[in-house]
């Protein structure tokens, strides 16, 4: 789902070993040519934080999805 230039992720699973890796990395690359500026995961697993994601404190958390949404981006063309 999306909102302005934020993109609300769902929980991953797939068949084949790594895929989730894979489908990760080219949504962030579809997200980042879009002018998406904030991927929302729901929770921040081991798995996701060997790609780069972290936590953020309610405040700076806020502050991020304002910005987001002050903006547009679409994910399909």
């Amino acid at each position: 789902m999306t909102l302005g230039r934020a993109f609300f992720g769902e929980s991953m699973f797939s068949r084949e070993t790594d895929a989730s890796k894979i489908c990760l990395m080219h949504l962030v690359e579809r997200l980042r040519e879009r002018g998406f500026i904030l991927l929302d995961t729901q929770f921040t697993t081991e798995h996701l934080k060997r790609f780069g994601a972290i936590d953020v404190p309610r405040a700076k958390y806020e502050t991020l999805l304002e910005e987001a949404l002050a903006g547009e981006a679409r994910f399909n063309d």
